[in-house]
């Protein structure tokens, strides 16, 4: 099995199927395709009245024809704590209401921040003094519902009739309803005979600013239907697929798209299979590791209504990013970037978790159902998921370590008989360090030591943690006293079978 970058994964998976949507120009009676295209479609400016009309249209296909795209409003049991009334009358008055209106539906707008000064927030932001008239909802700053707010940020966007997404617009300044910067590259539709579009949902959408945003991947992919402003195009996302303002629908292939547009995320899981499932789950923590956020603290926050429900669906516990179910293989992280010191949070996340540091990860190993791991016993979680219960093993003799690149190679005279990444790329000395078994690749030949000696295991990397006054007592507190030495992780690897001891020792890993 081949280790892999996850960049790979997405460039595999961005081949959508393209067709004019004949289902969809059926919707409009009598009319012919190309009278639908001329009178509803637009390439001038994303606000116009006929892309406006094309959405109406779009939303009640929709409605009729895709069971689980709409939520049902008599079912629903979740309104916002504040949503914003327009006025339907020609001064559009914007009036900020707190009422709940289970019955009815609402919207929900989908944008960047950018960088707004001190006074851009006194003007625009809700606050305790203004949230009477301002059009914003959710009171920021002191004394404010932030915090209570942002737990239900997964009801507000799976429970939405449509989520609006700006995004091409990097802050709140930009707008997004305006004259498109390349439309039809510059060519007249011949709407006699309309064809695919040759738009580029990858570069548009996934590549625009307003999905390079940590909190916004969550916005996405709990919102059952979501209709995008690019700066070319705008296009109408569900769990049918996507189509452009041209009528061309793109069908995702089986892959990272295709549980993205999941209407009840994460339902398309539970029947994905093993590999699909832990691939998809490491390709959403790789984009979500590499997206920007403006708090590097909120790493931990940003992403959880994502892992609740896939804990839900999966029936599966997780901690910090790590589902009990898929242990091992999400263990496996590496850093893009090793330079940067762990995040400070108020309570500490643990050195195993990808959680731990800011900046972007990957995987050093594709899922496959090849992958051996360890018994329960030799590595889980601790009874209150903030350790790891690990077997300690040292590393044998008669190797050096070499820089190459982002990794170390383990050599032992002139052959390579190991990689580690290290979390914070400090030189180090293996002799100091141990080693925790993650896995190792089924190998099906016939049993032969030379051979067994040269398979690869998987590893964490681990030194002793620093020991404080109050190291007993914390034991105590969390059960792990009887459990020996604690460690921290220092790094990820794959080493020769011959490089590891088979003696180990009982520890916890925080």
């Amino acid at each position: 099995m081949q280790e892999y970058e996850p960049e790979e994964l997405s460039k595999s998976a961005s081949s959508w199927e393209r067709s004019i949507y004949d289902p969809f120009i059926g919707t409009f009676s009598s009319e012919s395709a190309s009278t639908v295209v001329s009178n509803y479609v637009s390439s001038h400016s994303t606000g116009c009245v006929s892309n406006a009309r094309l959405l109406r249209k779009w939303l009640q296909h929709c409605d009729n024809h895709h069971s689980g795209c709409k939520p049902a409003p008599r079912e629903r049991k979740f309104w916002p704590k504040r949503i914003i009334f327009i006025d339907g009358s020609i001064s559009g008055k914007l009036t900020l209401v707190e009422k709940q209106f289970l019955y009815e539906d609402y919207l929900v707008l989908s944008h960047c921040w950018g960088n707004p000064t001190s006074v851009d927030k006194s003007r625009f932001c809700t606050t305790l003094e203004n949230h009477d008239h301002h059009a914003l909802c959710i009171i920021q700053g002191d004394g404010g519902d932030w915090e209570s707010q942002a737990n239900t940020m997964q009801d507000i966007f799976a429970n939405t009739y449509c989520t609006i997404a700006a995004t091409s617009a990097d802050s709140w300044k930009d707008g997004f309803l305006k004259p498109q910067s390349d439309p039809l590259d510059g060519q007249t539709q011949n709407y006699s005979t309309p064809s695919p579009c040759k738009c580029d949902f990858d570069k548009d959408v996934d590549a625009g600013p307003l999905m390079k945003r940590a909190w916004v991947l969550q916005e996405r992919v709990l919102s059952r239907r979501t209709i995008h402003f690019t700066g070319s195009h705008v296009y109408c996302e569900c769990g049918d697929g996507v189509i452009c303002e041209q009528l061309t629908k793109l069908e995702p292939p089986f892959g990272k798209q295709y549980f993205i547009l999941d209407p009840r995320f994460p339902n398309r899981l539970y029947t994905s299979g093993y590999e699909r499932t832990v691939q998809f789950i490491q390709f959403l923590f790789v984009k979500y590791s590499a997206s920007g956020i403006t708090e590097e603290t909120d790493r931990a926050i940003a992403i959880n209504s994502l892992i609740i429900r896939i804990e839900q669906v999966l029936e599966t516990s997780s901690h910090y990013g790590i589902f009990q179910l898929f242990l091992s293989s999400l263990l496996l992280w590496k850093r893009r970037q090793d330079s940067n010191p762990p995040i400070e949070y108020k309570k500490q996340v643990p050195s195993w978790s990808w959680m731990a540091y800011s900046g972007g990860i990957d995987f050093i190993l594709e899922p496959t159902d090849q992958f051996l791991v360890p018994h329960r016993d030799d590595l889980c979680f601790a009874d209150d998921g903030r350790a790891l219960n690990i077997k300690v093993r040292n590393f044998g003799e008669g190797y050096r370590v070499e820089e190459n690149g982002e990794n170390y190679d383990i050599m032992v005279g002139t052959e390579k008989v190991g990689s580690l990444w290290l979390d914070m790329g400090d030189q180090i000395q293996l002799q100091d360090c141990k080693c925790i078994l993650v896995g190792t690749l089924n190998d099906e030949k016939e049993d032969d030591e030379e051979e067994d000696a040269r398979r690869y295991y998987y590893i964490l990397v681990i030194r002793g943690k620093y020991e404080g006054p109050n190291q007993h007592k914390d034991e105590g507190k969390h059960g792990n006293k009887d459990r020996g030495k604690k460690y921290e992780r220092i790094g990820v690897g794959k080493v020769q079978v011959r490089l590891v001891s088979i003696d180990c020792t009982l520890g916890t890993l925080w």
